[in-house]
């Protein structure tokens, strides 16, 4: 393989992992609703903890660095979070702008 055609490839990659993040938000109403049926509170500790555990565990099973995923998943669950306090009506923190 070329260099363009490995980067092409990295390319649709990321375009793969921008569709399943958004899929991934697209349960944010859903979680809510639930969650508030049940009485349950937005942010679940147990559940961040759980879903930490479990993809940590993953990226070792993968042979990777499971720092940075913790890091991408916490950013994860904090996107997640919002999205499921606006489907609520609250009040949520303005969009953070990465420079």
């Amino acid at each position: 393989m070329t260099l363009e055609e490995v980067r092409a490839e990295i390319t649709r990659l990321d375009e793969d992992i921008i569709r399943l993040i958004a899929k991934r938000q697209s349960y944010a109403k859903k979680v809510a609703d639930l969650k508030h049926a049940a009485g349950i509170a937005v942010h679940d500790s147990q559940r961040k903890n759980d879903v930490l555990a479990y993809v940590m565990a993953e990226a070792k099973a993968e042979r990777l660095d499971p720092a940075p995923i913790k890091e991408i998943f916490e950013i994860l669950i904090s996107m997640n979070e919002k999205a499921q306090r606006a489907a609520l009506g609250e009040k949520v923190p303005p969009k953070r702008i990465v420079r």
